[in-house]
């Protein structure tokens, strides 16, 4: 009887241990991820900061293209403008 109870306890500690093992290993696997999704939070953080430095710079982008087009528009019409009279 007392042999069968040891051997109880004996399996229900052993259990215990794997079971301690396993949260250890889940509790260091959250520690990762949240390490990660700091680490991405940051990166995100530093993009929102850049993009209306970026939105500025591709209005002007497109500002300059157009005027361009604007210019070779106008050039092309007095082109044409003038060599027919």
């Amino acid at each position: 009887m007392i042999e069968s109870t040891l051997e109880a306890v004996r399996e229900n500690l052993i259990k215990l241990a794997q079971l301690e093992q396993k949260h250890l290993e889940t509790k260091e696997s959250l520690t990762r991820a949240f390490d990660s999704m700091n680490d991405i939070n940051a990166r995100l953080r530093e993009i929102e900061n850049e993009m209306p430095t970026l939105k500025l710079v591709r209005g002007w982008v497109i500002a300059g293209f157009v005027g361009i087009l604007t210019l070779l528009g106008v050039a092309i019409f007095k082109l044409f403008t003038i060599g027919i009279h």
